[in-house]
């Protein structure tokens, strides 16, 4: 009996020992702390403000091209005091179109700008304008309430030497390029008011300030696109500009002519079935490649100028006459065609201004004279027939016409019965 019991007993503690085991265990368990979760090194550790770029381009694909961006709509950002998105601020800025520094093309910049400061070519409120490669890289900020603008341009020695780094050591470069000051970036950093009213009021003193390249030379660029864009300027008005990089009143008469010919004398394709010759040619035949297609590539634009004698001998109805515009339908055996020409008398004289000046470049007024008919041509957006008439209207049988007047060597106001020949 007494063995049982003693063998009970013995069960009994082992039971007892397991489960005092697997308390101390449990307790012990509980006890041990936990570990926090390894956090990643991230440049936007340090700079918060990255988190938006850097979401969008990847860490992995982050550059110094994104932060200069970064910087320049940061800067903007203060010194204009306006919030991310804000629909009255226009961004202007030749990254990726196509400035480049040295062998480093600046498309990436672009992505720096627009996450950073929430302006876009989608909202309306950027304009990336056209640059030959080897202008340098700017940047600019324009305000439609207050009309102050701010220019930053970069520094392409110091962009140069920490995008070398960043093939050897991208996060490295990066880190130490975020520690500069804006000094240290950028070249210059200018603050102007560009309202055309105060330009138009007193041009001899923003004449000192052309003089003094005070937007590294881009002055006349960025006070004609934002003063217009103020105004209310078309989207498609916008890209026309990018290409050209200005707006002044050759261009707008250009892109009146478009929307004349669209309204008058419109076709369902007209990169193939339009061809444009352009007599004689000025900055209007920019916006009618953009609203058109009609590019010298395409060989739908041919370029025909009339030398001052040609010009003598125009009649009075077609001395303002701009292009010739075939049409050729496609399955039509036959097609037509317009010469139309643009009224620079009229605009002239509403302005109160004198051809003279388009050519003092000496003095403000070529500038002046071409902001205030820019101005003066925003209010025919709607009814380009105030300004833009048909010189003559004409068929044309077989394609072997059309060759013929757009051939080298050949006048097609003469061969049109517009002008006498020679």
């Amino acid at each position: 009996m007494i063995k049982r019991i003693s063998k009970s007993a013995t069960l009994i503690g082992l039971a007892l020992l397991l489960v005092l085991g697997t308390v101390l265990i449990g307790g012990c368990a509980k006890e041990t702390p936990t570990l926090p979760p390894t956090v990643e090194a991230s440049i936007v550790n340090d700079y918060p403000g990255l988190k938006p770029l850097v979401d969008f381009v990847g860490e992995e694909n982050l550059s110094v091209l994104n932060l200069v961006g970064f910087k320049a709509a940061d800067k903007a950002m203060r010194e204009l005091g306006f919030g991310k998105g804000d629909p009255d601020i226009l961004a202007l800025t030749d990254a990726g179109y196509i400035a480049k520094i040295e062998e480093y093309t600046t498309e990436k910049a672009l992505d720096g700008v627009i996450m950073t400061s929430g302006l876009s070519r989608g909202k309306g409120n950027l304009a990336n304008l056209h640059k030959a490669y080897n202008w340098p890289l700017w940047f600019a900020f324009f305000d439609k309430r207050s009309k102050d603008c701010i220019y930053l341009e970069p520094k392409s020695e110091i962009l140069k030497t920490y995008l070398d780094r960043e093939k050897a050591d991208r996060d490295a470069a990066l880190a130490d390029f975020m520690k500069l000051s804006d000094k240290e970036i950028f070249a210059k950093i200018a603050k102007e008011n560009i309202d055309a009213q105060g330009l138009l009021d007193n041009p001899e003193a923003w004449q000192e300030k052309m003089l003094a390249k005070v937007f590294g030379g881009n002055e006349f660029s960025i006070f004609t696109i934002s003063n217009l864009w103020a105004m209310g300027l078309p989207n498609d008005f916008l890209k026309v500009a990018e290409l050209h990089d200005h707006i002044c009143p050759g261009l707008t008469s250009g892109y009146l002519i478009a929307k004349y010919v669209i309204k008058h004398f419109p076709t369902a394709n007209p990169r193939n079935e339009y061809t444009v010759i352009a007599i004689p040619p000025w900055c209007k035949d920019d916006a009618l490649i953009q609203m058109f297609e009609t590019n010298v590539g395409h060989k739908r634009l041919y370029v025909k100028h009339l030398t001052k004698e040609q010009i003598g001998q125009l009649p009075k109805e077609a001395k303002n006459v701009a292009n010739i515009i075939i049409r050729w339908e496609k399955g039509a055996e036959s097609g037509d065609g317009i010469v139309v020409g643009f009224d620079w008398d009229k605009l002239f004289e509403e302005c109160e201004l004198e051809r003279a000046w388009l050519r003092d470049f000496a003095t403000y007024k070529w500038w002046y004279v071409r902001l205030k008919m820019d101005i003066a041509e925003m209010h025919y957006l709607d009814n380009p027939e105030a300004l833009v008439f048909t010189i003559k209207e004409f068929e044309v049988k077989s394609p072997a016409e059309i060759e013929k007047l757009k051939a080298a060597g050949v006048n097609p106001l003469v061969e049109l019965g517009i002008m006498p020949g020679s």
